[in-house]
């Protein structure tokens, strides 16, 4: 199916091929967004809805301390966000604006699993999540690991971060991708909604896929 947002997002994409660096959010908590693949990359995928592979396999652990994988949500659409717990500019937003989009779906929206994986393992445990995400969604899971299997994660859905250190307020702040991907019921990628779109957007577009 055609994606009714790809000509934005390629253009965005673009700028980032160029150095541009399309990115989302203000100030010292700058949130990048997805970053490209090469240029040679690109041509090697052309029958793809964006010309280069998005997601893959991820071995992480749920908010509840257990083991998951990607093959784990078989059979669900995945709304999938990379962010974190004390994060205070772009991710509740986004989070935000993608729950509610799930919630406007009615009974469509209960075929989607909204997913959170943290760009800040050190702080966000399996602990630390469980006491967070229910303030957000109660089908909302948060998944955690060790840096090595988050970077792998990261990787696969080409969203880079960086610590940047403290705010002047001391709180910690890191720069992250910041779309909001769509993968169906077998893993694969649908498309990428930026976290800038209301909620009632999100929901038209995630609703073609469905």
């Amino acid at each position: 199916m055609r994606n009714p947002l790809r000509p934005l997002l390629l253009a965005l994409l673009a700028v980032s091929l160029s150095g541009g660096g399309a990115a989302f959010g203000h100030g010292k908590e700058r949130h990048q967004a997805a970053e490209p693949a090469p240029a040679t990359a690109v041509a090697a995928v052309p029958d793809t809805p964006f010309p280069f592979e998005i997601g893959g396999p991820f071995e992480l652990t749920d908010h509840r301390g257990r083991r998951v994988t990607d093959r784990d949500f078989r059979g669900s659409y995945m709304l999938v966000f990379f962010g974190y717990a004390n994060c205070e500019r772009i991710c509740p937003v986004g989070l935000r604006r993608m729950l509610e989009a799930i919630d406007l779906l009615g009974a469509a929206g209960r075929k989607i699993q909204p997913v959170l994986i943290t760009v800040d393992p050190a702080r966000d445990t399996a602990e630390t999540l469980a006491a967070y995400l229910p303030n957000l969604h109660p089908r909302l899971v948060g998944l955690t690991g060790t840096p090595a299997q988050l970077a792998a994660a990261a990787k696969a859905y080409r969203v880079d971060s960086k610590d940047l250190g403290k705010s002047w307020d001391g709180k910690r702040v890191i720069s992250h991708g910041s779309y909001v991907y769509l993968m169906d019921g077998e893993g694969r990628f649908a498309t990428l909604l930026p976290p800038v779109l209301d909620a009632a957007t999100m929901a038209k577009v995630i609703r073609k896929y469905l």
